[in-house]
């Protein structure tokens, strides 16, 4: 049975175990972002995982990390998690979660209902983002309101 919830402590060997499964290179999982953190499960093995980091002091986050295991992907297991991810946010009472425009990842957060926009990150925002800011300092990035983006209509066919 597949199932989407809030990480937990007792998931970091599993997630962890995913992310190299998927070859995304970390060296570790910093148990504080486990509560910002959803795993998507299918019984007891952990086959997506996201987190987001909150910028201290404002309402908004970065989306940090997204994967879904090879195996489940195509079959919008990352359309629940990144929605249940953007629900646990609105929660806490964050206004805005963006996610950094990567080579692969447009077509996916477009599909879900996010907003595609340039970012320019103050000094305090962009210790937290894990890209090179380009010369002028911008960033292509995803944007979705909270809690407005649950207002819209979803965007998934499925």
């Amino acid at each position: 049975m597949i199932n989407i919830r809030v990480s937990e402590e007792k998931d970091k060997k599993k997630i962890l175990e995913l992310i190299n499964e998927e070859k995304i290179k970390i060296t570790d999982l910093d148990t504080g972002e486990l509560g910002n953190s959803m795993v998507v499960c299918d019984g007891e093995r952990i086959i997506g995982y996201s987190n987001y980091i909150k910028i201290p002091n404002l309402n908004i986050a970065f989306v940090d990390m997204l994967i879904i295991n090879n195996t489940y992907r195509g079959q919008y297991m990352g359309d629940g998690l990144i929605k249940s991810l953007l629900n646990l946010a609105d929660k806490r009472q964050i206004k805005k979660v963006y996610a950094i425009e990567e080579n692969n990842n447009s077509a996916f957060f477009k599909k879900v209902g996010l907003t595609k926009r340039e970012f320019k990150p103050s000094e305090d925002i962009s210790k937290y983002i894990k890209k090179d800011l380009g010369a002028d300092g911008i960033i292509n990035v995803f944007e979705a309101i909270l809690p407005d983006f649950f207002n819209k209509a979803c965007k998934s066919k499925g």
